[in-house]
């Protein structure tokens, strides 16, 4: 018995004739009635009656038989996938990856991902929070490490820390523990343009700091910190071992970071992905 007679019987049962099933399965109607002869042969029953009209009805015994060959059809078809999907290579993922996290922090993450033999699997996309969440809304991106709220649905809050003042070794501020704002008051201050924090949270009428520098990169702005330049507020998880975290005391805000990431995003992905963030978020 061959599959494709299968196929031929089940679509001209489906489409009431020898034409639609034809056209359907793209044949001519000739190779359709010579395979429901051979299979009537093998089975030695008719398999259609004519009961008034152009339209084909299968028999008592052949709406039965249908039932099994739909049965045999499907299986191969699911066969023949699974077959291909072996072969087939993991849908690649796109993760976004705000700009004010850590380097070290996203080298371990890929390189976490990379022991998990996953690395190939990703790609990073780096935007600021509006940015990362345009590309979300738009699907261009499955999930994005970013700045967020609160858990969800379909995100994870990872961890929080306060924004804190970065010094180099030789400071004053180094003799002390903690810091006001207002100890900021005329102190060169080297701004970080990609910051989160609001600005009217850190400066006030009293607070006037002289900056010295402005830059989007955090990584520069770390290096003119530890080489005495100015002082940066940041958040802490951006302290390197080339600076001293200084808390200001009376600086209450708080970034949260977590994950987020789109409904249909598999299980087994969301798994592997979650993992690799959170064996790199700080302590």
């Amino acid at each position: 018995m061959k599959v494709q007679h299968l196929r031929y019987f089940v679509a001209v049962v489906d489409a009431g004739g020898v034409g639609k099933a034809a056209e359907r399965l793209r044949l001519s109607q000739p190779t359709v009635s010579a395979g429901l002869k051979a299979l009537e042969l093998e089975l030695g029953h008719p398999l259609f009656e004519r009961a008034g009209g152009r339209r084909l009805h299968p028999t008592p015994r052949a709406r039965d038989f249908y039932k099994s060959a739909a049965d045999i059809l499907q299986r191969c078809d699911e066969a023949r996938r699974r077959f291909r999907k072996a072969d087939a290579k993991p849908a690649r993922l796109r993760i976004g990856v705000l700009p004010t996290i850590a380097s070290h922090r996203v080298h371990g993450f890929v390189a976490n991902l990379a022991g998990n033999g996953l690395v190939d699997r990703f790609q990073l996309w780096e935007g600021n929070p509006g940015r990362l969440a345009d590309w979300m809304r738009d699907g261009r991106i499955d999930a994005c490490w970013t700045t967020l709220a609160a858990d969800g649905d379909c995100a994870r809050v990872l961890w929080r820390e306060p924004f804190v003042a970065l010094v180099s070794p030789t400071h004053r501020f180094c003799r002390e523990l903690s810091i006001s704002l207002a100890d900021l008051n005329d102190e060169p201050i080297i701004l970080r343009g990609s910051c989160e924090m609001p600005r009217g949270s850190l400066w006030s009428d009293k607070v006037r700091p002289r900056i010295v520098a402005r830059t989007d990169r955090d990584e520069m702005a770390l290096k003119l910190v530890a080489s005495g330049v100015g002082v940066a507020v940041a958040p802490k998880s951006l302290a390197t071992k080339n600076v001293v975290v200084r808390t200001i005391r009376d600086l209450k805000t708080i970034r949260s970071i977590g994950l987020k990431w789109r409904p249909e995003l598999r299980d087994d992905a969301l798994r592997s992905l979650i993992a690799a963030v959170e064996a790199d978020a700080p302590d």
